[in-house]
């Protein structure tokens, strides 16, 4: 089953770490990190951008199981 990637807007700071991790997933829209393909990368790499992410902004799930 595909991830959920959930991102709080209020919380991100923009440092581009997940997009670093995962680009082909994240990008800046309007100055806050959004998903724009939550297919666009590995499930490893969209783990690891939100273990990157300095303020825990990115939240990823597997069937409703936390992994990030």
């Amino acid at each position: 089953m595909a991830l959920e990637i959930e991102v709080s807007r209020a919380r991100c700071i923009a440092t581009k770490a997940c997009i670093n991790a995962a680009e082909g997933v994240f990008a800046l829209v309007g100055g806050a990190s959004s998903v724009v393909d939550a297919t666009g990368g590995t499930d490893d790499e969209i783990v690891a951008a939100a273990e990157a992410c300095p303020t825990g902004a990115i939240t990823v799930y597997r069937d409703g199981e936390r992994l990030a």
